[in-house]
């Protein structure tokens, strides 16, 4: 999904504001509001490690992504952490944490229910007796607006400016990113492109998923619009 461009996925998103550090603070509350003293922590589709770079400060934390080129960038920046190449709907680390994470909609990459029941399943099985799993889910069904939408962001560091244009369509339960990266470096201008497939899963999709998973959930703010975020605590 994200080979061509992991190396720009930071730039790109902290150039539209994203702050992993209040992010990870937010979690990190959240967590500890309903796990006090819990100290592991699993980040499933980690991706770049944003998060885990301020969470491995409370905790021992371990992170899974499917994408290779994505585990790539955040070795860069946790080569003592612990990074594995995983689907989160059949994951088994032979480990159980105190906190599982699931951040910035990355369920939404789940095809159908069955799916996203596979994998919060398999995210619960990691959890500890009275553990704290965070999901971001994908836009809500009745938040998405317009069958087409269009965007443009523009980043750049010492040497690197990227315009990215993005074109979403929905069809039915699914959205269909297709992201233009124009990159411009001392080398030269690329033009790299990723296609990203998403379902928009109701709310009750999400409490179903995660009743079946044996949690007791509650839904509170999400930092992005149009989305929620579900927190569930596995059953001792």
């Amino acid at each position: 999904m994200f080979r061509q461009t992991a190396r720009l996925y930071d730039l790109v998103y902290e150039a539209q504001g994203k702050d992993y550090a209040a992010e990870s603070a937010v979690v990190d509350a959240l967590v500890q509001e309903r796990r006090p003293g819990a100290r592991t922590l699993l980040d499933v589709a980690c991706g770049t490690g944003g998060h885990l770079r301020h969470l491995r400060h409370r905790y021992e934390v371990t992170g899974v992504d499917l994408d290779p080129g994505m585990l790539d960038e955040a070795r860069t920046h946790l080569p003592d952490v612990r990074l594995v190449e995983g689907d989160m709907r059949t994951l088994r680390l032979e480990k159980r944490f105190d906190a599982v994470v699931c951040l910035f909609s990355s369920v939404g990459y789940l095809r159908d229910t069955e799916e996203l029941g596979a994998a919060l399943g398999a995210m619960a099985a990691h959890l500890t007796g009275g553990g704290v799993l965070v999901v971001d889910g994908w836009v809500r069904p009745d938040a998405w607006r317009g069958d087409v939408s269009t965007h443009v962001v523009t980043a750049s560091d010492e040497e690197t400016t990227v315009a990215r244009v993005g074109r979403a369509v929905r069809q039915g339960r699914t959205t269909h990113l297709e992201m233009h990266h124009l990159v411009a470096t001392p080398d030269g201008v690329e033009h790299l492109v990723d296609h990203h497939d998403l379902t928009l899963f109701s709310p009750a999709d999400y409490e179903t998923a995660f009743e079946e998973a044996g949690l007791v959930t509650e839904v509170v703010d999400s930092p992005m619009d149009g989305r929620d975020r579900y927190v569930g605590i596995r059953r001792s």
